[in-house]
């Protein structure tokens, strides 16, 4: 028979905050961006309503615009966040000036793509929206969840505008997707509280049974 692990409270304390971490940021599931098409779909009726995507006139413009951004507060803000003690997904982050680069082929379903360290950007995609879209992925968000959208957010709001911002809110809201602030997790000595509160009360369940 082999040895059983045993879990210490430690244990079973990171297995609440990831639990914890999926329940509050909804689609980012690294094996299964649940919320990635109605993320999509928000878009594109966004970028309907504000009547076209604000394209740059070349790859040079693209990377004009994103020095920019490396140099504003917001990035900064965004960035320190992202290296948060208690940010689950801080291993996901990218680098803090990601290359900007031109795709060598043109593709008829992406705008852009990126691995967190450069972004690609398709002839169709040459565009603000898209360059913040893959940004905000290069800030840990590496999918289409609840803090991806927080962040895109932010971003169009800095750099695009309240107006656009406003409207990309509304596009998210008639999805039904969430983009503000989510819970934040008990500390270990609050859990501790609750588990030990819990497992008395099984206790007692047994005894009286």
């Amino acid at each position: 028979m082999g040895n059983k692990r045993v879990y210490t409270l430690k244990d079973r304390y990171r297995k609440y905050l990831g639990e914890f971490h999926q329940r509050q940021n909804r689609g980012a599931n690294y094996t299964r961006d649940t919320e990635k098409r109605k993320t999509y779909r928000a878009e594109w009726a966004y970028t309907r309503n504000m009547g076209g995507k604000d394209m740059f006139e070349s790859i040079e413009e693209a990377e004009k615009f994103a020095k920019r951004i490396y140099k504003s507060k917001t990035w900064n803000k965004l960035w320190k966040d992202a290296y948060r003690s208690d940010n689950m997904e801080t291993k996901r982050v990218g680098s803090r000036k990601p290359m900007i680069v031109a795709a060598e082929r043109e593709s008829k379903r992406l705008g852009g793509y990126t691995d967190g360290h450069r972004v690609t950007l398709y002839k169709s995609g040459l565009c603000k929206y898209t360059l913040l879209h893959e940004l905000a992925h290069c800030l840990g968000h590496m999918h289409h969840g609840r803090s991806f959208r927080k962040t895109v957010l932010a971003l169009v709001g800095t750099f695009m505008g309240a107006d656009h911002k406003k409207e990309l809110k509304r596009c998210f809201k008639d999805q039904g997707l969430k983009y503000g602030d989510a819970r934040k997790p008990q500390t270990f000595e609050q859990w501790q509280k609750s588990y030990t509160h819990m497992m008395l009360l099984r206790h007692r369940q047994r005894q009286a049974k």
